[in-house]
């Protein structure tokens, strides 16, 4: 199972149902309305923001992948 996947199950269920609606926005290239900003160091990485929560996701192939969702403090270590 994903890293990001492990982390939404262990919020609660609402935060659950609004991330899964914010994931499915971004996987199918429906982005307005959502706070989106492109990551300057990673080339087509992009972020979404929701509460203290953090989607980062990249456009390759002309489709969207979600990389990660964790906290805005631990969400940019990798990157």
């Amino acid at each position: 199972m994903l890293k990001w996947v492990k982390f939404i199950l262990k919020l609660n269920l609402k935060q659950q149902i609004i991330l899964k609606k914010l994931i499915d926005k971004i996987l199918g290239w429906n982005l307005d309305w959502l706070d989106i900003t492109k990551i300057v160091w990673k080339d087509n990485y992009y972020r979404c923001r929701t509460w203290k929560i953090r989607i980062i996701f990249y456009k390759e192939w002309n489709k969207y992948y979600i990389d990660d969702v964790d906290f805005r403090g631990r969400v940019y270590r990798w990157y």
